[in-house]
């Protein structure tokens, strides 16, 4: 038998062990957290509300009586029912969880099992666990009549009926709210780097075979589905997370060949045809990946070339970056790619990476350097890296630096432009992020806060990084969140491989998707009332100035805020 259905919003963790929605706002197993009220995660009395074209994400939270088994049955109905999509939210082990800060201390999260990944009902039916709190992830997107929908604006009712093998059906009801308004289109370039290498392992197919391709292609359109704009394309085997003197699995991209003079040719197909894929995934922006190691841009990347009927590793770890062989094949590599990107219509759309977090005056030297060689020949698209020291960036090294999110305020007090901004599993000191042990409320805040510093693009490395630190072993994701104990669980990808080749949503990925919306929102109500009305309604909701590390702990506080900001541009 099921004992009690509960309502309750996106902004919740549903534990086994503990009812959801009496003021955690979902933090890690036996912990509380200071300044986590969290009261507002259940639903309020005023009934929640959401824009035309918004995924809107609520949860059913059920409690299985102690004498339950088998099997429900899980159905929706009502009349939001054909516009809802639902769920089954399933823990996940942690062992490596990450830390926070509390009252200027930094403490561990605990390790356990943290409710994570998205999983669809086989058959619409769902397992009871006798005693404990299970979750429903449902989502809800539909237009309006005013955009030639069917629904019209107003509210409407969303029932889910729970009908056990054995015992008696339990209803739960809830009434959403749509709104006329409609979300305007994206601005934020936003990219989570891409491993097309993990989608290869993980499955087992050769790369860039068919096989492969078509899992490429899967992942890619639910990459754009999900706000992401921006990709990165592995002209060659990206040298990102990388032991020295170590691979990754080349899935270098460009076809080299080096002919008998020391000339080289190049052939770009599989180039296009990734692009095109792109496109078709509604991904408007390309980054190029980096052309040389991590941390420092001390060598060249792995680079196969086709000598005769032979494909050898031509450049790589022994290869000094500033070797004049280097050099002179990137200066014909680079001509030849970026009259390629022109002529795809890229210009202004494309960016090259040289090394990810270069740091130090060593690096500094070398780096500068590099960017001399290389300009000209990656005329007129820019250079953008992850960098987080402003020195390095005000000597001109780079045309767009992406600092951490606990460097950007520097960065935008500076008026860096265009300002973009990052964050890791480095980073932990009260900023956003998406560690799976963190307050939900903790990775949705993301987008207000890149609304107040007006920030143009959004990194993060980890889309679905299925390796270990270095790369030095392949994991599988769903038994290893923490990519072997090295980064806390959930910064390494945001959705899981699932069967078939298709990916599996996360709950942080259906979070970050609301960061997203909450932009927009507040864009489109900045259209209406002036960017200063807008912010001192974000500050009025807060009750302080917001900072990338001071902000309310309290879900209510996005949740209100969302709520007064569609109840504006709706009027």
């Amino acid at each position: 038998m099921i004992e009690r259905v509960k309502w309750i919003s996106s902004l919740e963790k549903v534990f086994p062990d503990k009812e959801p929605g009496l003021g955690d706002g979902g933090i890690s197993p036996g912990r509380e957290a200071a300044g986590q009220s969290g009261a507002a995660s259940s639903f309020p009395d005023v009934v929640p509300c959401f824009l035309e074209g918004e995924v809107f994400s609520l949860q059913c939270a059920f409690l299985a009586g102690r004498n339950a088994e088998g099997w429900a049955e899980v159905t929706l109905s009502g009349a939001f029912a054909e516009y809802a999509a639902v769920r089954e939210v399933c823990p996940v082990p942690s062992r490596y969880a990450g830390t926070t800060w509390e009252n200027g201390e930094e403490r561990m999260y605990a390790p356990g099992m943290y409710p994570d990944l998205l999983k669809e009902l086989r058959q619409n039916r769902i397992k009871l666990y006798p005693g404990q709190w299970q979750g429903l992830w449902i989502t809800v997107k539909c237009s309006g009549q005013e955009s030639g929908g069917e629904l019209p604006a107003g509210i409407h009712e969303l029932e889910l009926t729970l009908t056990p093998d054995q015992g008696e059906p339990v209803k739960g009801s809830v009434k959403l709210e749509l709104l006329s308004a409609s979300l305007p289109e994206q601005r934020l370039i936003h990219t989570e780097w891409f491993h097309v290498d993990c989608l290869a392992d993980y499955y087992r197919v050769e790369p860039w075979s068919e096989a492969h391709w078509e899992i490429v292609e899967r992942f890619l359109m639910h990459y754009g589905a999900m706000g992401m704009n921006m990709v990165l394309v592995p002209v060659f085997t990206p040298p990102l997370d990388t032991a020295v003197g170590r691979e990754r699995t080349t899935v270098q991209l460009t076809e080299v060949r080096e002919e008998e003079d020391g000339s080289w040719s190049f052939g770009f197909e599989r180039v296009e045809r990734y692009v095109e894929l792109c496109r078709k995934a509604g991904i408007r922006y390309l980054e190029i990946a980096h052309l040389f190691t991590q941390w420092g841009a001390k060598s060249a990347p792995k680079v196969m070339v086709r000598r005769g009927d032979v494909l050898v590793r031509r450049f790589g770890w022994d290869t000094a970056s500033d070797s004049p062989e280097y050099l002179g094949f990137l200066e014909q590599f680079l001509k030849a790619l970026t009259e390629k990107l022109t002529q795809w219509g890229y210009e202004g759309r494309a960016f090259f990476h040289l090394s990810d977090e270069p740091g130090g005056e060593e690096t500094l030297k070398r780096y500068s350097f590099l960017r001399g060689k290389i300009t000209g020949w990656i005329a007129p698209y820019p250079l953008m890296d992850a960098m987080s020291d402003y020195s390095f960036y005000e000597t001109g090294a780079v045309d767009y630096a992406v600092p951490s999110m606990n460097s950007l305020p520097l960065f935008a007090e500076k008026g860096a432009s265009p300002l973009w901004t990052y964050y890791c599993g480095a980073h932990s000191e009260g900023t956003p992020n998406r560690y799976m042990a963190m307050p939900a409320s903790q990775v949705r805040v993301l987008g207000v806060l890149l609304y107040v510093y007006q920030v143009e693009g959004f990194l993060h490395w980890g889309y679905n990084f299925y390796n270990s630190q270095y790369s030095l072993e392949h994991i599988d994701p769903y038994a290893v969140t923490d990519a072997g104990g090295a980064f806390p669980s959930g910064d390494s990808f945001l959705v899981y491989p699932g069967e078939g080749g298709r990916p599996e949503d996360s709950q942080r990925m259906l979070l970050m998707q609301e960061a997203m919306q909450d932009l927009r929102a507040l864009q489109l109500l900045e259209s209406q009332w002036g960017r200063d009305r807008v912010m001192e309604l974000i500050r009025s909701e807060a009750g302080e100035e917001l900072t990338a590390r001071r902000w309310p702990r309290d879900p209510g506080f996005l949740l209100g805020l969302r709520e007064k900001v569609n109840r504006a541009v709706s009027v």
